[in-house]
């Protein structure tokens, strides 16, 4: 099948062209008292619904959707307002088609992005986001659009990421253990989607159920081999018995959860030992993780009675979207 379903529920494949000299700047940085990017509802949104699929940090032969800078690029191409800009998006993630969509060179080679089910605003604040701030983009997108479109050049719209951004560079020892832990835990997240991603486009619901048994624990396995560290998800609510946290993990879940439930960004635990460092990071669901992790009654039969078949034990359905899963346990040398 060739149409693509977002693993972390993708927004989009969807935009449109302008003139190939074109170009658009980035206004200053935000200023004191302005919202910034960490605040911005949408930013998270972005990143927990749509980067496994539209992947910031992916090679152009890596690809399974255009990444999210693409789509933004695209759509400011006509000078739109901020509404306009919104407005577009939502109506295509809505009820997508290839009359609404702006991008039929992403159509021809990824294919139509299916119909999702999103929380309510959550597009909008997603859209806002990208309208207003600079978005994270692959390296070489810079240089692919040049090429592609002229002698334009290629230059984000939005405001700066301010102080506090993952993608500043960091000061003190503490963040740069930070930034080794989530790249470790974005590695590995990214390749248990994207292959969870090509799986379920293949073959279904059903069947990716069957890989994830067999290959999850295996990818994390490669993924902490090139990074010579320890990579492991464990939860409170296991599927997997090998996944089941100890009290100190659980304990370290529920300060995740409090932070989720009090409107937070939950900031990386790191513990620094003798020569090693331990990290942890949470484990967010989404719509497509409901699928299998969902309330019994929105999970398919057939799914419900192969989980069940598979994992007599299993504890890990009754999410919401956006909950606390687990977390991602990493550790590595200093």
């Amino acid at each position: 099948m060739k149409n693509y379903i977002l693993l972390t529920s993708v927004l989009l494949l969807l935009s449109g062209c302008k003139d190939a000299n074109s170009e658009y700047e980035a206004t200053p940085v935000a200023q004191s008292g302005e919202i910034t990017t960490l605040q911005h509802p949408g930013k998270k949104l972005l990143e927990n619904n749509c980067y496994v699929c539209h992947s910031p940090t992916a090679g152009m032969a890596d690809l399974i959707a255009p990444p999210m800078a693409a789509v933004k690029a695209h759509y400011l191409m006509n000078d739109p307002s901020k509404d306009e800009f919104v407005n577009s998006i939502v109506s295509f993630v809505k009820d997508p088609s290839e009359q609404k969509s702006q991008m039929p060179g992403a159509i021809g080679k990824f294919g139509l992005m299916p119909k999702q089910k999103f929380p309510d605003g959550a597009v909008e604040k997603i859209a806002e986001y990208m309208f207003e701030y600079q978005i994270e983009e692959p390296e070489w997108f810079a240089e692919h659009w040049k090429a592609g479109m002229g002698s334009g050049m290629y230059r984000q719209q939005g405001r700066r990421m301010g102080p506090g951004m993952g993608t500043q560079h960091r000061q003190g020892q503490r963040e740069q253990y930070e930034k080794k832990g989530i790249e470790i835990a974005m590695a590995a997240q990214k390749l248990l989607g994207q292959n969870l991603m090509r799986e379920v486009q293949d073959n279904g619901t059903l069947e990716a159920l069957e890989f994830c048994n067999v290959q999850a624990i295996p990818l994390t396995d490669s993924v902490a081999k090139k990074y010579n560290a320890t990579v492991q998800r464990v939860t409170d609510r296991n599927r997997n018995p090998e996944n089941e946290a100890n009290s100190e993990e659980k304990a370290l879940i529920e300060v995740f959860q409090r932070e989720m439930a009090a409107g937070k960004d939950p900031r990386p635990i790191v513990h620094p030992k003798a020569d090693s460092v331990r990290f942890y990071y949470p484990l967010m669901t989404n719509s497509l993780c409901l699928e299998c992790h969902g309330k019994k009654e929105d999970i398919e039969p057939a799914v419900h009675e192969r989980i069940m078949k598979l994992y007599p034990q299993d504890k890990a359905i009754g999410y919401s979207e956006n909950e606390v899963r687990g977390i991602w346990k990493i550790g590595f040398k200093k």
